[in-house]
């Protein structure tokens, strides 16, 4: 009852917001449906909607059915890193009862409210005046909870919860197809990797190749600003390196001696044939672009485009590296390893021709975390 005697004490506002809210959700509703990088949808989705409801701030809490809390999936404002580690029961506060009972709330006076949960104010300093909060839906199950807190200027109105719960709908399709989505990426990525890792049963040193290159990788990928998320990617990727060598002839990969002019043509096709193999298919960026880009050289006399320098992408160039070391640092059919002393001076002598030298200077700062990988993963 209060929340309509706001709305009704500023007709005109009331008039000139809902135009506003009008227009606003669709906004939202194209830009959920332009990505399905479901972090950056909902940050700009959560920003839009501050705007779209006059709101200074929002959370969008996660239910985690093991301890039955409520966890702060994302926030906006000047707690929001606060927030993050903040758990709440399920069953209590604004958040929790609109969980429970799958309701919007309208929360004019927060400290007023029987269902306010004021610990998390405690722990974050942050101070809650009013706020909505509406779950979020994924076939008819309620995963979480939207919220929008302290109205920049006056309270909440029932135009806002209901604007609210229609971005709250939109927001659980995003979730949704996101989720449907890293499955087929990750069935897709699987499958190619399960095609890269056959390589073990005609050659069990690529085998091992494949699965050193994804750790090197993994443990230099913040040093180059791949972020928690896309580490488990750049893996996998790197893993899938050499996956155009299915499509070589026994008698060329697995000759015991060098190649000559004929076979080493062949052999070079596989950065071709990986990336036709890894392009037929989506999600696949890193890997196409690291299958296809891993042979060429810094100064441009690599192949199979002859690309040089930052032309070449960050992910290859470390790849170059990466498949250079364990080369050397292995046998072959036609070789045996090279000492770890000489592996080093070698890359340190590719640096500016073969190599990005601030890379290997990374690669050569973390020689002893390398040489432990390799150890590890050997035999």
């Amino acid at each position: 009852m209060r929340a309509k005697k706001t709305a009704k004490a500023k007709p005109v506002a009331r008039a000139a917001n809902h135009a506003f809210v009008s227009e606003v959700p669709d906004r939202i509703r194209r830009l959920i449906n332009s990505s399905l990088e479901i972090d950056e949808v909902l940050n700009l989705s959560m920003h839009l909607m501050e705007k779209t409801v006059g709101a200074t701030a929002s959370s969008i809490l996660i239910y985690d059915a093991e301890t039955n809390q409520l966890k702060f999936y994302l926030a906006t404002g000047d707690k929001k890193d606060i927030l993050k580690v903040i758990r709440m029961p399920a069953d209590q506060g604004v958040a929790g009862r609109s969980f429970q009972t799958k309701r919007t709330l309208l929360i004019p006076e927060a400290a007023k409210s029987p269902f306010f949960y004021n610990k998390v104010d405690e722990k974050s300093k942050f101070v809650t005046k009013n706020l909505i909060a509406t779950p979020i839906e994924v076939k008819g199950k309620c995963i979480g909870v939207l919220e929008v807190l302290n109205k920049a200027r006056g309270t909440f109105t029932s135009d806002d919860a209901r604007s609210l719960k229609a971005i709250s709908r939109e927001i659980s399709i995003a979730i949704e197809n996101a989720r449907l989505y890293d499955e087929v990426k990750r069935a897709y990525m699987d499958s190619m990797l399960n095609m890269a890792k056959a390589e073990k049963y005609r050659d069990g040193d690529t085998g091992l190749h494949i699965e050193r290159c994804g750790a090197y990788a993994f443990a230099l990928g913040p040093a180059l600003g791949f972020s928690p998320k896309d580490l488990e990617s750049l893996k996998l990727s790197m893993m899938m390196h050499d996956i155009g060598k299915v499509a070589i002839p026994d008698a060329v990969l697995l000759k015991p001696a060098k190649l000559d002019p004929a076979e080493w043509e062949i052999m070079q096709r596989h950065t071709s044939l990986g990336g036709e193999i890894l392009g037929r298919g989506p999600h696949m960026k890193l890997a196409l672009e690291i299958a296809t880009c891993h042979h060429e050289k810094w100064n441009g006399s690599g192949y199979p485009q002859k690309i040089a320098g930052n032309q070449i992408p960050l992910s290859a160039r470390l790849a170059a590296i990466i498949d250079v070391f364990d080369a050397l640092s292995s046998r072959r059919p036609y070789k045996d390893p090279f000492p770890p002393e000489q592996v080093v001076s070698m890359l340190q002598e590719g640096s500016g021709s073969h190599f990005d030298p601030e890379l290997v200077q990374l690669f050569i700062s973390r020689i002893a975390e390398m040489r432990e990988i390799y150890n590890t993963t050997t035999a």
